[in-house]
């Protein structure tokens, strides 16, 4: 069975229906309200209705900054744990204080209180980073987003 995120408008109405060939996984909400879900992709938009598009888990733009800005955090955040595995050090820090802002994200709007949990430990573990070494990082980390 394959893993699809169909992303509607963030207003959107959506009914699940139990029986309807397909299993859901979350719904998110932040530009897009993104349905996760595993099953006929084809079956779910029956049930839903066209979404404005739609991803198949793992076929995602590589594009980490594209995700970011378009608010994609749950995708974000599956690169930098590509980058996240690979990396060592200062940079794994970096990447795993990411990672961490993309939990955030995603929590927000369903648990802000998870959400602040998660940011915190984010800001602590970039404030133990070499203020002079986060530019690199940064830099660093776009130029390997670009290999996953």
């Amino acid at each position: 069975m394959e893993r699809y995120i169909l992303f509607y408008p963030l207003d959107a109405k959506l009914e699940f229906i139990k029986e309807s060939g397909y299993r859901l996984i979350d719904v998110r909400e932040c530009k897009y309200k993104e349905v996760d879900v595993i099953g006929d992709v084809e079956k779910v938009m029956n049930s839903l209705g066209r979404p404005l598009f739609y991803i198949r888990v793992g076929e995602s733009p590589q594009d980490l900054w594209l995700l970011l800005n378009d608010c994609r955090f749950w995708e974000a955040h599956e690169i930098l744990e590509s980058i996240w595995r690979r990396s060592t050090g200062n940079e794994r820090k970096f990447t795993q204080a990411l990672i961490l802002i993309c939990a955030a994200m995603i929590k927000f709007r369903k648990n802000p209180k998870v959400s602040d949990e998660l940011m915190a430990k984010a800001l602590s573990l970039i404030s133990e980073l070499p203020k002079d070494l986060l530019p690199l990082f940064y830099v660093s980390l776009g130029l390997n987003a670009q290999r996953s």
